[in-house]
């Protein structure tokens, strides 16, 4: 991977699933392209995502619910987009926010999103009880997506390290990741060396009188992760 001066453009290359050489471009995402890269986060997490599922959350109304947010967190600067340089198609898209902004209280969700906003809420708090967070002291992860054209070339990782690298060079000294899915989990904790810093166990997990996550099995727990930059 190749980095320019101003950190703005950022060389890869990447696999097909099928093995057919790839390249990529990466850079910073810009309202250029917002959109597209707003349509693949949301597609994929509508499909991936356990929780989302849990709550039995359909695309359209998952769009309308974060589509402010988004260009909010897209605002920061911080996120990247991953481009086929051959057909020019968006490919991949990391979402990056300073996690500060986490811990402001926010309005309150519809009553469907918000169990999540709870569950959010509550790794917060016990990560707070461990850690002072500041504006610009870390960064969270808090969406990654790639089109299964380009699954399993190894796009995230680019993506990832893409994003460390910028946030470290503007004064960041931690990341934060949500992780939900054994996946994750095993990747961020295991091959990154990355600490767990709260959890919560989504069969005990209790939003008023209901369990809303408690249909989800693996993994048997939601993890707030930290590493170091």
């Amino acid at each position: 991977m190749i980095i320019d001066p101003n950190l703005q453009i950022l060389l890869c290359r990447g696999h097909y699933a099928q093995g057919v050489i790839m390249a990529v471009e990466l850079n910073l995402l810009d309202a250029a392209r917002l959109d597209a890269a707003f349509n693949l986060a949301t597609q994929v997490f509508t499909e991936a995502s356990t929780l989302h599922r849990a709550l039995k959350i359909g695309l359209n109304e998952y769009r309308e619910h974060l589509r402010h947010p988004f260009e909010m967190m897209v605002s920061e600067g911080l996120s990247i987009a991953a481009t086929d340089n051959h057909s020019c198609d968006l490919v991949g898209c990391l979402i990056v926010t300073d996690f500060s902004n986490q811990l402001v209280e926010k309005a309150n969700p519809s009553q469907k999103f918000a169990p999540l906003s709870a569950l959010t809420k509550d790794l917060c708090r016990q990560y707070q009880r461990k850690r002072l967070i500041s504006a610009a002291d870390a960064i969270l992860v808090d969406m990654a997506a790639v089109s299964k054209e380009a699954g399993g070339g190894g796009i995230y990782k680019q993506m990832r390290a893409a994003a460390d690298g910028f946030a470290r060079s503007r004064g960041f000294k931690l990341v934060i990741g949500e992780l939900s899915s054994p996946v994750t989990q095993h990747v961020v904790l295991e091959r990154l060396g990355h600490r767990k810093m709260a959890e919560i166990n989504f069969a005990e997990f209790q939003y008023g009188n209901e369990r809303p996550f408690h249909t989800i099995q693996k993994p048997p727990s939601i993890i707030l992760s930290e590493g170091d930059l």
